[in-house]
C-alpha cells in the first residue's frame, strides 16, 4: 500500500521539480497572458475553466455583492431552516448517535443550525467539501471538522476507477509557519497495516480519515454551483454602479440662473447663494434640518429655473430586470425571490414553484445522504473500538481498488439512521398536518396501523417547530407507550369515615306520589276575592313611607 502511494506521489514531485526548472530557465511562460496547463493548475484542458480563479471570485463576490450573498443564504434557508436533526430506530443506536451529535466538538461543526449553512455555504462556493473525522481508538468517540480545499494538494483515486478516492494529500501548518505534507486514507479504506490511518499530528491514539463530497466537479475537484451567475451578477453589479453614477450627476444641480449683467453681477449672484446655503445648513444652531416654504425674489435681469431629473430610470428599470433575472436563472431563483416584491403576489408568498421546489428537495436529499455517510462511519466506528459490539458484525472486503469495512447487523437489529429536515415552504405545514389527521382518523376507523407511531411523533414534532431534539421527545414518549398525558384534576377532599345511608322510610306508592287534589270552585272564587281586595301601587308605598321618586332614584 505505502508502494503505491510513492506511486501515485512522484508525478507530483517530480512537477513541483520540473516547474521550478521552467520558472528559472524560462520565465517568459510565467509572464501575464500565459496559462500553466498541468494536473495542478486548477485549469480543465477541455473546458478552458480555472476552477481556483472562479471559486475566489464567488466567494469575493459573496462578501461583497448582495445579489450572490442572497442567493446563496437563500439556498441554505430553504434546505436547513431551524437546522437538521437525526434519529435511529435501534434504542441503543440512537443513543450512540446522539452522542456523536450532541458532543460539543461536533455541535460547532456539524450539528448546529449555524453550522450546517456554514457547510452549505463553503459547498456552495466550492462545489466540494473534505471531512476530516478523528476517531478515538480507546472510545469510538469520532470528531468532525473540515479541511479547506485548499489544503488538499492532491486527490487520488483508487487504481482504474476514479470515482473511489483512495489517498488525499493534505497540507497542514507546522512549527515555525512550515508546510508539511500528509497523505491521508479515505473514510471507506481498511488500513490494515495502520501505515496511513495514524498521521504524526493526530497522536498513538487517533484514527485519521477524509471523506470528498462534490456537488458540481471538473477534473475531479469541486467547481462553484453559482458559476453560471458570475458573469451576470458582475454586470448587473457594474450596470448599478453607473445607474448611481447618473442618478448623482443628475442631482448635483437642482436649479440654473440666468443673469442678464456683467461678470461681477454673476459674482455677485454666487456669493449670495453660498451665503445663502450656509445659513440653511443641517444641524446649524436651531435648525435641526433645512427650512422649507421660502421666496424667491428676482428681477427681469434674473431668471431661475428647475433642472430636469428625467435619468430614463424606468426604462434602465426594465434592463436591470433583464440583467437580474439571468443572475437568477444561474442558480434557478425566480425572479420574484430576488429582492423585488412587486413581482410576486400571495401566492408566491405562500407556495414555491415547481422547479424551484425539486431543486431544494434535491438539495436536502444531498445532505441526507452525506448525513447518512457520517452516520455509517459513526457506527462503525462504535462497532469497532465502541459500545455497539453487539450491534452488528464489522468483516473485511478485500474485493474491488482498496479493502473495505462492511457492516452486517444481527438479528433483529436496525441499522437504520434517518436525518430529518424541516418543511421547504410553510404550505407544506399545513398539507402535512391535513395528512396525519387523515392517517389517524383512518386508523381509528379500521383499526390497523398506517404509520408506526414514532414516525408520526418525528413528523409533528419537526412539523411545528418543537424541540430540535425530537430524538429525546421521542424516546420519552415511548417509554408511556405515546399515551396522551392526562389533564390534572383540582383536588377533592378525602372520603367521610364511617358513613351510613339514612334511614328516610318507606317509599310513597306511584298512585300516591301523583295524586293531586282537585280545586273547587269554592277555591276559585275565593282567589278573585282576595287579588280584587289587594291594596294598589300608592297604597303600599304610603304604607311603607317611600315616593315613587325615591323608587325611581
Amino acid at each position: 500500500m505505502l508502494d503505491d502511494f510513492l506511486n501515485a506521489a512522484r508525478p507530483t514531485i517530480y512537477q513541483a521539480i520540473l516547474s521550478e526548472a521552467l520558472g528559472q530557465h524560462i520565465p517568459q511562460l510565467n509572464e501575464p497572458g500565459w496559462l500553466p496547463l498541468g494536473s495542478g493548475s486548477g485549469i480543465d484542458t477541455l473546458t478552458g475553466l480555472n476552477r481556483r480563479e472562479i471559486n475566489d471570485q464567488v466567494s469575493y463576490y459573496n462578501h461583497t455583492d448582495p445579489v450572490m450573498h442572497h442567493l446563496i443564504h437563500l439556498e441554505n434557508s430553504y434546505i436547513f431552516s431551524r437546522g437538521a436533526s437525526v434519529k435511529a430506530k435501534d434504542p441503543d443506536l440512537d443513543a450512540w448517535i446522539q452522542r456523536f451529535w450532541k458532543h460539543p466538538r461536533n455541535r460547532a461543526s456539524l450539528a448546529t443550525a449555524a453550522a450546517q449553512h456554514e457547510l452549505n455555504t463553503e459547498l456552495q462556493i466550492e462545489g466540494e467539501l473534505f471531512f476530516i473525522f478523528y476517531t478515538s481508538t480507546l472510545t469510538g468517540q469520532v470528531t468532525v471538522r473540515t479541511l479547506s480545499p485548499s489544503q488538499i494538494a492532491k486527490v487520488i483515486p483508487a487504481k482504474g476507477d476514479n470515482k473511489l478516492p483512495q489517498y488525499f494529500l493534505a497540507d497542514f501548518i507546522g512549527p515555525e509557519n512550515r508546510v508539511e505534507r500528509y497523505p491521508l486514507l479515505d473514510y471507506r479504506v481498511a488500513d490494515t497495516r495502520k501505515a496511513l490511518s495514524h498521521p504524526e499530528f493526530a497522536g498513538d491514539h487517533t484514527e485519521v480519515a477524509v471523506m470528498h463530497i462534490m456537488r458540481d466537479s471538473v477534473s475531479g475537484r469541486g467547481i462553484s454551483t453559482k458559476r453560471t451567475s458570475l458573469r451576470w451578477i458582475k454586470a448587473l453589479t457594474g450596470f448599478m454602479e453607473d445607474r448611481a453614477v447618473l442618478t448623482l450627476a443628475a442631482s448635483t444641480f437642482a436649479f440654473k440662473q440666468k443673469i442678464k449683467g456683467n461678470r461681477q453681477a454673476v459674482e455677485l449672484a454666487q456669493q449670495r447663494w453660498a451665503n445663502y446655503a450656509t445659513q440653511l445648513k443641517y444641524d446649524k444652531g436651531e435648525n435641526e434640518r433645512r427650512q422649507g416654504g421660502n421666496t424667491f425674489i428676482e428681477n427681469e435681469a434674473s431668471n431661475l429655473e428647475q433642472m430636469k431629473f428625467d435619468t430614463a430610470a424606468s426604462n434602465a428599470y426594465q434592463d436591470m430586470r433583464m440583467f437580474r433575472q439571468m443572475a437568477g436563472m444561474g442558480a434557478g431563483v425566480s425572479e420574484h425571490y430576488m429582492g423585488d416584491p412587486s413581482t410576486g403576489n400571495l401566492a408566491t408568498a405562500t407556495a414555491m414553484e415547481l422547479p424551484m421546489l425539486k431543486q431544494y428537495e434535491f438539495g436536502q436529499q444531498f445532505w441526507g445522504d452525506v448525513f447518512g455517510e457520517i452516520f455509517g462511519f459513526v457506527i462503525l466506528q462504535g462497532i469497532r473500538y465502541g459500545t455497539l459490539g453487539g450491534k452488528a458484525q464489522v468483516s473485511l472486503d478485500p474485493s474491488g481498488s482498496y479493502p473495505m469495512y462492511t457492516v452486517e447487523p444481527l438479528r433483529g437489529i436496525d441499522l437504520t439512521v434517518e436525518a430529518i429536515f424541516p418543511p421547504i415552504v410553510q404550505k407544506d405545514v399545513a398539507v402535512q398536518a391535513n395528512a396525519l389527521a387523515q392517517i389517524a382518523t383512518a386508523e381509528a376507523t379500521t383499526g390497523q396501523q398506517i404509520l408506526p407511531p414514532e414516525k408520526k411523533a418525528e413528523i409533528a414534532i419537526n412539523l411545528f417547530g418543537g424541540d430540535k431534539d425530537s430524538g429525546t421527545m421521542i424516546e420519552d414518549m415511548k417509554a408511556h407507550n405515546f399515551a396522551l398525558p392526562i389533564a390534572p384534576q383540582p383536588p377533592t377532599e378525602p372520603p367521610l369515615q364511617n358513613v351510613h345511608e339514612a334511614n328516610l322510610g318507606e317509599p310513597l306508592p306511584k298512585s300516591e306520589a301523583e295524586a293531586v287534589a282537585k280545586i273547587t270552585q269554592a277555591e276559585v272564587k275565593q282567589a278573585f276575592e282576595d287579588w280584587s281586595t289587594m291594596p294598589t301601587l300608592d297604597e303600599l308605598l304610603a304604607e311603607l313611607g317611600v315616593d315613587e321618586e325615591a323608587l325611581d332614584a
